[in-house]
């Protein structure tokens, strides 16, 4: 199989590194810490919980729970329950036997997917004190385990758009002082998980260890992805992995994407066919970035511009940036700069201004289009 993962999680021969901040999660559950663990969106975070899970199944039962698509408490119980089920039970059968008294208690239903024979339970709607209880009984069931619980809820900041009032308050209510169960809530804003976590006035404040994950050195990857080409027949050399790197700025989604592009190719080390490569992803996604224009206000859109133009900017309200560019005025660019951070079209990493999407900012860099 290609060797370069762009969805899900394959296995630990897949995966790049990290060993560092693997040690920290698994130091952290031995010693019954909970860790908030952020990072930019698509750099790792699930495939590194993934890879610990692994590591852990004989010490624990860990239970993955994606709340992305959650827009309310409601949604967050559901889906938190159905991850349970199914990691208790494959099959209606075996979770009959194994959580019917859980099932019953929450007043929910079973039903099976007819193609994967996943389960699904379905959890009646009713008001918050009762979403609080489904939750509390979920939470007494796994304390209930034999072995140790380990929990990871992703996409964690998607609690602050719930309609529900004290959501926070509740979850930390809940998940408090759990002997037999730790948390891992991971995120992919960091502004939004600093709030909620290093905020003195929110209920999370200093409940966990912070682990940010950061890129994986330049030196590691390099070696990997040479090594996952020579193991398939195929050859690349140190420079033409730079390339790839330094374009990519070493995120991950976007280094194993352009890898996975090259390796299906039956890459052989040829520079024609390495940026022939890049330049078929970013045609491929023209329309993509042509709709971002109709999107943006016209000073937005010379701002994104300018910011890939420069590859990073320090200070974009600066009147050397603002008139290399030809922008209007600061308070136009400074308000541009708020909404295209608001859309995280753009982000302030590291203190420096960028275009979020790699892609998007390498086309951009290229394009003509005013």
């Amino acid at each position: 199989m290609n060797p370069f993962i762009v969805s899900g999680f394959a296995g630990p021969e897949y995966f790049c590194n990290r060993k560092a901040e693997l040690s920290d999660l698994k130091e952290a559950f031995r010693n019954q810490r909970n860790v908030t663990l952020y990072s930019l969106r698509r750099m790792g975070k699930s495939s590194l919980v993934k890879n610990l899970f692994g590591t852990l199944k004989k010490e624990a039962d860990c239970i993955y729970v994606d709340i992305f698509s959650a827009m309310s408490l409601h949604d967050m119980v559901q889906l938190f329950a159905n991850a349970v089920t199914v990691h208790f039970g494959h099959t209606l059968k075996s979770i009959l036997g194994n959580i019917p008294n859980l099932i019953k208690s929450i007043n929910a239903s079973v039903s099976y997917d007819p193609i994967t024979g996943k389960p699904e339970i379905k959890i009646a709607l009713g008001n918050f004190e009762k979403q609080k209880n489904d939750l509390v009984k979920i939470i007494k069931f796994l304390e209930k385990n034999k072995k140790r619980v380990l929990i990871a809820f992703d996409e964690f900041q998607s609690i602050l758009r719930f309609p529900e009032k004290n959501v926070e308050s509740l979850l930390r209510t809940v998940f408090q002082d759990r002997k037999n169960i730790n948390f891992i809530y991971c995120g992919s804003s960091k502004g939004m998980m600093t709030a909620l976590f290093n905020d003195s006035s929110r209920p999370f404040y200093q409940s966990t260890q912070h682990l940010y994950l950061e890129e994986i050195k330049k030196d590691d990857y390099s070696a990997f992805i040479i090594d996952k080409f020579r193991k398939g027949n195929q050859k690349i050399d140190k420079p033409q992995v730079d390339f790839i790197l330094d374009n990519c700025r070493c995120h991950t989604y976007y280094v194993q994407f352009f890898c996975n592009r090259l390796f299906s190719k039956n890459f052989k080390g040829s520079d024609d066919v390495l940026h022939n490569t890049l330049e078929e992803i970013l045609h491929e996604n023209q329309s993509v970035y042509f709709n971002y224009r109709n999107l943006l206000t016209d000073t937005q859109w010379k701002l994104v511009r300018a910011v890939a133009k420069e590859g990073n900017v320090e200070k974009p309200l600066s009147s050397d940036f603002i008139g290399k560019h030809n922008l209007k005025s600061s308070s136009s660019v400074q308000r541009s700069l708020a909404s295209l951070l608001e859309k995280e079209i753009l982000i302030n990493y590291r203190g420096m201004y960028m275009v979020y999407d790699v892609y998007f900012s390498l086309w951009l860099k290229r394009s003509s289009v005013n």
